[in-house]
């Protein structure tokens, strides 16, 4: 039986409709066995197309991770516990992390790759979005409260932060048998207490 073929009605749904094509092949086939004559394909729409908007496979992963990520924040409308205190916060949030993590396994080290290989210091002054500015927000809060150093913006020690978490995250993507829980509980430790 021929497929159907679905043509969105205006320029503008190209993208969102390629997108959740890609995001419905993913899930289905897994990341690295869908091409991009796949996704143009079932998206019902022509290689050059594709590629106008999506030049490799691996912006389509980013688009789909991303809103999905900026969806699951908003749905989880994570809030600072003043008496969890930083630690406890953090923690908590880190662990839905590592649960969101390991519910997107087979793409994250694909698109950490991707966002490695193509990182823009420019672009990236400008955009506040992932988890970075909820790191920053959780150190403000502890600041306020006298809980981390003040000699340092929330905003710089948001970035180390984050990079400690991005550090554990790719050692547990290196070596699975690591409980990225515990990971993450480490980062906080590191970043609370030291290495001293």
């Amino acid at each position: 039986m021929p497929r159907k073929l679905i043509r969105p009605d205006r320029r503008a749904e190209i993208p969102a409709h390629i997108q959740r094509v890609a995001q419905q092949l993913f899930q289905s086939h897994g990341y690295v066995h869908v091409t991009m004559e796949q996704i143009a394909g079932e998206a019902a729409v022509s290689k050059r197309t594709l590629y106008k908007y999506f030049p490799v496979k691996e912006t389509l992963l980013e688009r789909v991770l991303e809103d999905e990520l900026a969806n699951d924040l908003a749905q989880r409308n994570f809030r600072i516990d003043s008496q969890a205190g930083f630690r406890g916060s953090m923690l908590r949030l880190l662990h839905l992390s590592a649960q969101w993590c390991e519910q997107h396994t087979d793409y994250l080290l694909p698109y950490i790759r991707h966002k490695f290989a193509t990182f823009d210091p420019s672009a990236a002054a400008d955009k506040d979005t992932g988890i970075l500015p909820v790191w920053q927000m959780l150190i403000a809060a502890a600041q306020e409260r006298g809980e981390l150093r003040t000699d340092r913006p929330a905003e710089q020690l948001g970035t180390y932060f984050h990079y400690l978490y991005l550090g554990a995250l790719m050692r547990w993507l290196m070596e699975p048998r690591l409980d990225l829980r515990q990971e993450f509980d480490m980062v906080v430790a590191l970043f609370v207490d030291g290495a001293g």
